[in-house]
């Protein structure tokens, strides 16, 4: 599900005022000012993006929560992370759950309660059910949320695809385009076979090369210790024998490579390899099987040039 929650972080992130009249709707008088780098000192929430938005005098800020399978468990760290930026920004905090995908579950909750003896602390979030605004995504309205279609269905067909590729192909800058075509096929791939994702979604490995996205979810995964074949097929197999090219996102899947080959990497030997440019990528995965050592792996990063010598 991580790949879900960074594929609604990113997109709020590009489109927030989409994710604005998601909320409001497009008459509102909740207005976007900005996006903050709050920096909250909580694990796991260091790098969130908080909105700034104003009514009328007030200002107030916007958290956005990607939910999945709902579990009241996970409230305590939210309302950590909400308490934190009020404290951090000196602004009224609101935090709102989207439920991505109704799947099997009947309640979708948006509040805790902890209580003894009958004294309670509790706390509320605003709720959107993502579902519930289908039909705006596919009016074009939410465009923007077009790769999340095939969650809001209880059994979707191919054809949804479809849908999403038309709707995606009317934002406007490429480069988007491209990620969000990415973002389209990893969640499809949860679904749908290799074949039916490239059909619908005309998905091609070159756009993988191209999108940021794809580089940092692969990045995610190898550090919570995944296993990039969830991305299935296509997006995973060719990325995965593909470790020439663009050096972005490439660092990742080289050291996990390597330590297959040669064991855990020391950091000071991770610091160096990350360090490497895009021409010394390309030496390494060509020298990769020539390795032995963790010591031959050291001597060749200690090159300027980065080449193996030869016996």
């Amino acid at each position: 599900m991580h790949e879900i929650d960074l594929a609604v972080k990113k997109t709020c992130v590009w489109y927030p005022d989409c994710f604005m009249d998601l909320f409001y709707g497009q008459n509102r008088a909740v207005k976007l000012v900005g996006v903050e780098d709050a920096q909250l000192q909580i694990p796991e929430h260091r790098a969130d993006k908080i909105w700034r938005v104003r009514e009328g005098n007030k200002e107030a800020a916007l958290i956005l929560e990607a939910i999945t399978e709902p579990d009241r468990r996970d409230f305590p760290a939210l309302a950590l992370k909400n308490s934190a930026a009020r404290v951090t920004l000196r602004l009224p905090v609101v935090t709102v759950l989207v439920y991505v995908q109704r799947g099997k579950y009947a309640t979708f909750p948006d509040s805790y309660t902890d209580e003894i003896g009958g004294l309670s602390t509790g706390f509320t979030f605003s709720r959107i059910l993502l579902w519930e605004h289908r039909e705006r995504i596919l009016s074009g309205e939410l465009k923007e949320l077009a790769p999340f279609l095939v969650l809001l269905e209880d059994e979707p067909a191919p054809e949804i695809l479809q849908s999403e590729n038309q709707l995606i192909d009317t934002v406007p800058e490429p480069e988007r385009r491209t990620d969000l075509k990415v973002i389209a096929g990893i969640i499809a791939a949860r679904q749908f076979s290799e074949e039916l994702v490239r059909q619908y979604l005309k998905l091609e490995v070159p756009m993988l090369r191209q999108s940021t996205i794809f580089s940092e979810l692969l990045d995610q995964k190898y550090h919570q210790g995944l296993d990039e074949g969830e991305l299935k097929g296509e997006l995973k197999g060719e990325l995965k024998g593909e470790v020439k090219g663009e050096v972005k996102g490439k660092h990742a899947l080289l050291k996990k490579l390597l330590e297959k080959k040669l064991g855990l990497l020391p950091k000071e030997t991770t610091n160096a390899l990350y360090k490497l440019g895009s021409e010394q990528v390309d030496h390494l995965a060509e020298n990769l099987f020539d390795l032995v050592t963790l010591d031959d792996l050291k001597a060749w990063l200690s090159r300027p040039n980065g080449k193996m010598q030869a016996a």
